[in-house]
């Protein structure tokens, strides 16, 4: 899609989405890990992160996060205000308390830091996101999606007809349900609420390829 670039980051291969949201400065979407990498690409395409933002904190979705708030200080990190205890000192040990478990500690203990600064700005739900973007008309509004997670969010910007949709929605099924702060019926409810978004709404997920909002199978989770 126009304006944004793509990469496959982390140790689960999260995909990890740079906005650009004007010719100089963009916005990073759940940096699961390969910091160095997606720098590298901000300044290829000669640009400065304004925002990095987190759709959920789960560990594949957070590994690249620390090393983009290092290598641009002034960006603002935003995560959900439900999800802002699973960040910040003792990275590791919150993350392996929380979702450790089913094989998870190993992928925690390789791909996350000590530590990544906490969230600059807690979001509720509700919110619009980079108004001021000229590739974005309008901005991105902040959707509290919960069901994979207590804090999950997506951002739907309507002039672009898009929807990035973390884990709450993949082509052609939904995140799990069953790990820290999951729950099958507020999936339930946030999938039926993503069902009203105009159909033809390019979905972009955390892992996986494409979909729109036509193509999802809404009434298999009704």
């Amino acid at each position: 899609m126009d304006n944004i670039l793509h990469l496959e980051t982390g140790i689960l291969q999260v995909n990890t989405y740079i906005i650009v949201l004007n010719e100089k400065e963009a916005a990073v979407i759940d940096p699961g890990g390969n910091a160095d990498e997606i720098t590298a690409l901000l300044k290829k395409h000669n640009l400065d992160l304004k925002a990095v933002v987190l759709t959920h904190s789960h560990f594949d979705h957070i590994g690249g996060a620390d090393g983009l708030l290092k290598a641009f200080p002034q960006c603002k990190f935003y995560a959900h205000k439900a999800e802002a205890a699973y960040l910040g000192d003792n990275l590791k040990q919150k993350q392996c308390s929380a979702f450790g478990g089913g094989g998870f500690d190993f992928y925690i203990m390789q791909s996350l830091p000590e530590s990544v600064r906490g969230p600059d700005v807690l979001l509720e739900g509700g919110e619009t996101l980079f108004e001021d973007s000229l590739n974005f008309k309008g901005g991105f509004a902040v959707l509290h999606t919960p069901g994979h997670s207590a804090g999950s969010i997506c951002l739907y910007c309507a002039a672009a007809g898009l929807l990035i949709s973390g884990d709450t929605m993949f082509a052609g099924s939904c995140g799990r349900t069953d790990l820290t702060g999951g729950s099958e019926k507020e999936m339930k409810e946030s999938l039926k609420r993503l069902s009203t978004l105009p159909k033809a709404t390019q979905v972009l997920p955390g892992h996986g390829g494409t979909t729109t909002i036509a193509d999802f199978p809404f009434g298999y989770f009704a």
